[in-house]
């Protein structure tokens, strides 16, 4: 098996999703037309990427629906856009879209404008969709725009039983909401939704900015992601607890820690793999409040046997540390848990509670502790491979001197402010730590400006090699630039000297300009008592 890194099919479609999210600051999973366009045009960048992409562009057929002005428009992504309007011949666009009938695996409707059921016929028909069926279809993503928001639960029932009516066999269904999601969430039935397909379905996602009412318990899922109706009656809860019980992949969004225990207190989630549960932020609950969360009681407790990734969104004073004792005997195959941090008892945070954990993601609020937090991971964290602190703002922390993150290959510490002696200490204590990004809080004194030639000597002093560093990688962050007009400041000094000091290191990230840092690394290396130790810096490459 080719490992991903050297999997081409697997760098390009990364590529395309980076290209996405720095172009339209947005992602595939909810921006499926634009994250295609993404792919089209890469598609004739060279022949390789071609190649690659060119199963995904034939097996994605994209259908947009305009009432005013009237258009509708049908397309693969192999073929360019084909206008059917009332007065233009269906014929070129039946003999343009039944090439890619076989191949065609996906259905993306693009609903651009409110329109009536009758009007919706109409321009499913125009566009030459109704021509003839779709037999491997099996995933429609319908999107729809907020001009199309008036009855979104008409509408997209609608366009999905017109696509079902012609695609028989799709067994995925995905609803998102295109431009602001933060306006009036509307509600959707899940069974009108589906119709007469339920049967058939096994995922079901529908995006923010919808509220889903489950009137009738669909048959067994093994994907489903929704938000819930904020009166969520106990007969719904009971419905969702059914269909939750064979998932494997499940979200629920804006539920309240009361709503979360009614569907998970007692089940066994035999075949979840995936969790992600956004509590109601809105609902602001007391310490005690907060307490039971997926602490049920003897005979009440979940279980996850087979779950590998959990995300807990929400911010509550004492949730995660219970969290985690309640997982550590619920879900003991974890390996990636993610979880917001507001707590003021975070010396709790107790990792090792949870045996087979390797990766955890942690995201604080802007005004709030986290040295605790951060205590009690670098005590206790000896079975991970990968931490990342996240914050809404920049927080200062340390690091202690005794560290037990033996096995971390990967840091990311880029909101946490930390003295530069303190990375010095990471980059000593943690063998086999590869990638490693963190923010320089700034010292008295270290803005102070040298000549070159001074900064020079004085960096030659400042070395001290790391012999038994893998560090390959490191972003810092700092306040101001340590370069400046061919001097250096103080806390210049000090980074170049850990550059110099890291024999693994290939890739830095800082604030300096790229050309300013490149050009002082090639002096540096003129400095034959600094390139004596630090030849590495030759194949160093500055982002």
């Amino acid at each position: 098996m080719v490992h991903r890194l050297f999997d081409t099919a697997d760098v390009v479609l990364r590529i395309a999703r980076l290209v996405l999210a720095l172009e339209r600051q947005a992602d595939m999973r909810r921006h499926r037309p634009e994250y295609l366009a993404v792919l089209a045009r890469l598609c004739r960048v060279c022949r390789p990427l071609h190649a690659t992409l060119q199963p995904i562009i034939h097996s994605h057929l994209l259908l947009s629906v305009r009432v005013e002005p009237r258009r509708s428009a049908l397309r693969t992504l192999a073929a360019s856009w084909i206008s059917a309007r009332p007065a233009s011949p269906r014929a070129p666009v039946a003999q343009a879209v039944r090439r890619s009938v076989s191949r065609v695996r996906t259905i993306v409707v693009d609903l651009l404008s409110h329109a009536e059921p009758g009007q919706l016929r109409e321009h499913f028909a125009d566009s030459g969709f109704c021509a003839q069926p779709w037999p491997r279809a099996t995933c429609v993503f319908v999107r729809v725009s907020p001009d199309a928001i008036k009855s979104p639960g008409c509408v997209v029932a609608q366009a999905l039983a017109l696509v079902f009516e012609h695609a028989r066999f799709v067994s995925s269904v995905y609803v998102m909401r295109s431009g602001p999601t933060n306006y009036a969430e509307p509600e959707l039935d899940v069974r009108r939704v589906l119709g007469a397909q339920a049967k058939w379905v096994r995922s079901l996602c529908v995006g923010d900015g919808f509220r889903c009412q489950i009137s009738e318990c669909p048959v067994p899922l093994a994907e489903l992601a929704l938000t819930l109706c904020a009166q969520t009656s106990d007969a719904q809860l009971e419905l969702l607890r059914r269909v939750c019980a064979s998932v494997r992949r499940l979200e629920l969004r804006e539920i309240t820690p009361r709503d979360l225990d009614c569907v998970v207190a007692g089940v066994e989630f035999g075949c979840l793999q995936r969790l992600r549960i956004c509590l109601c932020t809105h609902a602001i609950l007391s310490g005690a409040s907060a307490a039971g969360l997926l602490d049920a009681g003897p005979g009440r407790d979940p279980r996850f046997p087979r779950l590998r990734q959990m995300r807990f969104e929400g911010y509550y004073q004492t949730a995660p540390p219970i969290l985690l004792r309640a997982l550590a005997a619920a879900a003991p195959l974890l390996d990636h848990l993610h979880m917001d941090l507001t707590i003021r008892n975070s010396a709790e945070l107790e990792v090792w509670r949870i045996p087979r954990l390797r990766r955890l993601d942690m995201r604080t609020t802007v005004g709030v502790d986290v040295q605790p937090a951060l205590d009690a991971l670098f005590a206790c964290g000896q079975t991970l491979d990968i931490v990342a602190v996240a914050s809404h703002g920049r927080v200062e922390g340390c690091v202690p001197e005794s560290l037990h993150l033996e096995r971390v290959r990967e840091l990311w510490l880029a909101d946490v402010c930390v003295p530069l002696p303190h990375v010095w200490r990471l980059v000593r204590s943690l063998p086999l730590l590869v990638q490693l990004e963190a923010t320089v809080l700034y010292e008295a004194g270290q803005d102070m400006l040298l000549e070159t030639d001074d900064g020079l000597a004085t960096i030659a002093e400042h070395i001290e090699p790391v012999l038994a560093s893998r560090l390959e990688l490191l972003a810092l962050s700092h306040r101001r630039d340590v370069l400046v007009a061919q001097r250096i400041s103080r806390l210049g000094v000090q980074l170049m000297a850990l550059l110099c000091s890291l024999p693994a290191l290939r890739r830095f990230r800082g604030r300096d300009c790229k050309s300013t840092v490149e050009a002082f690394v090639a002096r540096m290396l003129d400095d034959h008592q600094v390139a004596r130790v630090a030849d590495h810096l030759r194949r160093l490459d500055v982002c």
